[in-house]
């Protein structure tokens, strides 16, 4: 008997999944994070592609103060 790895074991879950949850659980892959470095902000997108099995990050703005970076982040939230 084998071990299952990590991808096998979500390609067999990833059909149900996306039928119980539908599309919403493939947007879950994208998200923006705020970081906080040296005094500064950033903000970064980070994307995750399950047929690649890869994560990209995007940095989407860097050098920010506090308000602003919190401004940022209300703006790219989704309305609910």
């Amino acid at each position: 008997m084998t071990a299952l790895t990590r991808t096998q074991v979500l390609q067999s879950l990833l059909p149900g999944l996306n039928k119980l949850f539908g599309i919403e659980y493939e947007k879950a892959g994208m998200r923006y994070s705020m970081k906080f470095r040296y005094g500064k902000y950033s903000i970064y997108k980070t994307e995750y592609s399950i047929e690649l099995q890869r994560r990209h990050s995007t940095t989407l703005a860097k050098g920010l103060d506090k308000h602003t970076a919190i401004g940022m982040m209300k703006l790219l939230e989704e309305p609910k």
